[in-house]
């Protein structure tokens, strides 16, 4: 039972908490830049800016966290996420230049401070939870970031009967303060961190990081499925991004412009992922892969179409559904199939898919939004396609467990 293992419970904990701050900051900024400027746009141009501030990031991150503390380098994410959220609350309020020019700014660091702490929880979990409950635990974190969702919505709801969507950032400031704060309550795990970086070894840090990275690829060039997969990665969050982008011109155009319903369609996306946790173990499948893929495209078609509350919610609550599927399989797998010394450096390839393909596809997805919520819409399904064309590579020549990579040696960064 996963709520038996501790350190489970603490990780599940903190991810919960910060998700309340996270679901509020997304909902909060993106009805504040929508009211700012009048589309939707800016608020795919500030996805967009977030990719970029991953792949900037991601190449370093992986060798980085692997030489690292993982426990120490989330706490320190935390307290850096909180202060640039701050800062955000800060130029908001006080408007301080563009608005969209200076938020998207702070939101690439906010990237940046997000993807390094994504890659050390990856590594930390991937080291001190037993993989015999990694797709439980897996699955139950998609619960975690759910539930913190759909409560930061519903606190969203409280703060904006008193206050401004600018104001209710301040509550994603406390939340990662108040995360990093559980997880500070965990013993260390020197087992789990190959060994401190040292300044002298930084200073020749690149050419270490290039030869790790040499040897990942090495060790994987005869299963270039992988790869695909990790590319499928990037489909699952721009897909969620879309629906999470068009979700308020949708209300806009159908609803009269209704807060409520813009947290409710939201909601209903959350309670689809919520639901398929509890199903998991008959439904995370390799077989099925390329199923839940098809079905989220299928569905933005369907969405693209259809003016019809009848449609809107199921559609975005099996859009949920079908998203944790996808995503609790590939981070399963990709997690389990890593070498010991690679944990770190997996996750930095998946969030670098994931940055990659924010940057490059976001802003088709602004663009066909200025011409309708149809083409926006058509724009996500069409972009499900290639990752369509992943899942069924992945669903056929996949082999878990068939090969076991070389041990890796002990990053560079740790080396004198």
């Amino acid at each position: 039972m996963i709520w038996r293992d501790g350190i489970a419970r603490t990780m599940l904990g903190s991810m919960l908490i910060s998700s309340i701050g996270m679901g509020l900051y997304t909902l909060a900024l993106g009805q504040t830049l929508f009211h700012l400027t009048g589309d939707a746009q800016a608020f795919a141009v500030i996805f967009a800016l977030q990719g970029l501030g991953a792949v900037l990031v991601l190449p370093f991150s992986g060798p980085l966290v692997d030489a690292l503390d993982s426990q120490r380098v989330y706490l320190a994410c935390s307290v850096l996420r909180s202060a640039t959220v701050a800062l955000i609350f800060t130029v908001s309020t006080l408007r301080i230049g563009n608005p969209v020019a200076v938020i998207g700014t702070a939101a690439v660091f906010l990237a940046v401070f997000d993807n390094v702490q994504r890659t050390a929880f990856f590594k930390f979990t991937a080291h001190r939870i037993d993989s015999t409950r990694a797709v439980a635990f897996n699955s139950m974190i998609g619960i975690a970031i759910q539930t913190g969702r759909l409560a930061g919505m519903a606190a969203l709801g409280l703060v904006l009967l008193v206050g401004t969507p600018t104001q209710a950032l301040l509550v994603d400031v406390a939340m990662s303060l108040v995360a990093a704060g559980v997880v500070s309550t965990l013993p260390r795990d020197t087992t789990a961190s190959v060994g401190g970086a040292q300044l002298p070894s930084l200073r020749g840090a690149l050419g270490g990081m290039v030869a790790d990275w040499r040897q990942l690829f090495r060790r994987h060039r005869s299963e270039l499925v992988v790869f695909g997969m990790i590319a499928m990665c990037a489909g699952d969050f721009v897909f969620s991004y879309s629906l999470s982008t068009l979700v308020v011109p949708l209300v806009d155009a159908h609803y009269g412009a209704a807060s409520w319903v813009v947290s409710a369609l939201e909601a209903t996306f959350g309670a689809g992922m919520i639901t398929a946790t509890f199903f998991t173990r008959f439904t995370v499948r390799q077989a099925l892969l390329p199923g839940w893929v098809a079905l989220q495209g299928l569905l933005a078609a369907a969405l693209a179409f259809s003016g019809s509350p009848w449609l809107h919610f199921p559609a975005y609550f099996l859009a949920g559904y079908a998203n944790l599927n996808t995503i609790t399989w590939l981070l399963t797998s990709l997690q389990q199939h890593a070498a010991a010394g690679d944990k770190a450096k997996m996750a930095s390839l998946r969030l670098l898919a994931i940055g990659i393909g924010t940057a490059a596809l976001m802003p088709l997805l602004g663009a066909a939004s200025r011409v309708s919520l149809t083409a926006a819409y058509l724009t996500a399904a069409a972009t499900s396609v290639p990752f369509l064309v992943c899942a069924v590579w992945a669903a056929l020549r996949f082999r878990p467990g068939t090969k076991t990579p070389a041990p890796a040696p002990a990053p560079a960064l740790s080396r004198t």
